[in-house]
């Protein structure tokens, strides 16, 4: 009979450490995830820390054994994300060509919608806070962010010049917002037709809304005033640039009143909240692209030359104007009856872009695409084209617009 070795002095210490160490980190990613989905749902103002513990059946003490503070928790809960999206964007990077890379990198995004439905995925959580955290994490944030658009510009292969660049740039950001923004409406399609809806949203994406030869119009409109006081107009101007910059949180009355030289006491004179101010700017941005479409139907023949004229108009406010209209793609940010009103104005624009992509098909400039989603990429190209505005800095406003008329009219492989 053999001798029983005996383990090594402290072995079964080690095999205690291992387990709580196993247990803690456990523990902690159980946090994250219930503060991914409270803060998805209540936005960053409405998750706390009492929220997360009775989320999870725990006391708070328990939660801020983790995360001290909220701020600790909500850059755990956004380098997560941020993380996942990462691993994504490296199984992609793995298909030899550019329209593999593209369609894998789609196909994860639609397999972890259907998960998340399915509850067999846990859910990303909404990206458009990073400007609201405070420093150091916002910039750290927001480079792995703009490192994650570097990885997804590398799908298409180096650039061969500053303009193919200004392309690849343009690709790389209208994609990702495209696919960020989808979770505000794959929802209304059944978990069985996931595969069909990503075929008609690659087809978009494979070779853009217009056929062949079919050029833009060169019309570009500016929208009127929203109001005839001209004092509520800037002040309008200031808080949504304000908003975009800096996400709900970051957009401090005090902050804006200074921007604009009033006192708090004149903004409460005007505005019982800051709820009512983020609603006054979304019915502003509302009425503008309201007025740019109805400018481009009362001026424009055919259904392609207004949908244009209006697409142009609007990027053309978002890149190079003081008065941009408001980011629809950070909704999340916002109390939920704002978030509510903000989606339902932007279902109205996306209504009113399908019926021009549908009459722009009878007529033969648009291609033969499901209009519903086009009309979702177009309106996540324009509200995400802000974020650009410093890529816009160094290039002259005409190069601009090319770039990014080039990938929604054509695709991400298509004619540069």
């Amino acid at each position: 009979m053999c001798d029983t070795i005996p383990p090594m002095p402290g072995a079964e210490t080690g095999a205690v450490l291992v387990d709580s160490a196993t247990r803690f980190d456990r523990q902690k990613q159980r946090i994250v995830d219930a503060a991914t989905a409270l803060l998805n749902d209540k936005g960053m103002r409405g998750m706390t820390l009492s929220d997360v513990a009775t989320e999870l059946g725990l006391s708070t003490t328990s939660v801020t054994y983790y995360f001290r503070r909220k701020e600790q928790l909500l850059t755990a809960v956004f380098e997560d994300t941020l993380g996942r999206l990462a691993a994504m964007v490296d199984a992609a990077q793995a298909e030899a060509t550019p329209r593999a890379r593209v369609a894998r990198y789609v196909e994860l995004h639609f397999e972890h919608f259907a998960g998340t439905l399915r509850q067999s995925e846990r859910p990303l959580a909404n990206l458009s806070e990073i400007r609201s955290m405070d420093e150091p994490a916002r910039s750290s944030l927001i480079e792995q962010y703009r490192g994650t658009l570097r990885a997804i510009r590398s799908f298409f292969g180096p650039a061969r010049d500053a303009s193919h660049r200004d392309v690849l740039i343009a690709r790389a950001h209208i994609l990702n917002e495209a696919l960020l923004w989808q979770r505000t409406w794959l929802g209304q399609f059944a978990i069985g037709d996931m595969p069909n809806v990503r075929q008609r949203f690659f087809r978009i994406l494979d070779g853009g809304i217009v056929t062949p030869g079919t050029a833009w119009d060169v019309r570009v409109f500016t929208p009127g005033a929203v109001t005839d006081a001209g004092d509520q107009e800037s002040f309008l101007r200031v808080a949504t640039r304000f908003i975009n910059a800096t996400g709900y949180r970051g957009a401090s009355v005090k902050r804006i009143m200074a921007e604009f030289n009033r006192t708090k006491g004149s903004f409460y004179h005007h505005l019982d909240s800051k709820d009512d101010l983020v609603v006054a700017c979304w019915r502003a941005s509302h009425r503008r692209l309201a007025d740019l479409q109805t400018r481009a139907r009362a001026e424009q023949a055919s259904a392609w030359k207004r949908l244009s004229a209006t697409v142009q108009s609007a990027l053309q406010l978002q890149f190079a104007d003081e008065f941009p209209l408001l980011r629809v793609t950070a909704y999340q940010a916002m109390p939920p009856a704002v978030r509510a009103l903000a989606l339902r104005y932007a279902q109205r624009t996306a209504l009113g872009m399908m019926g021009e992509l549908v009459e722009g098909m009878a007529e033969g400039a648009v291609r033969l695409v499901d209009p519903f989603i086009a009309a979702q990429f177009l309106l996540a190209a324009i509200n995400a084209a802000y974020d650009l505005q410093g890529w816009r800095k160094d290039r002259s406003l005409a190069v601009v617009m090319d770039a990014y008329k080039s990938v929604l009219g054509n695709g991400l492989f298509g004619p540069e």
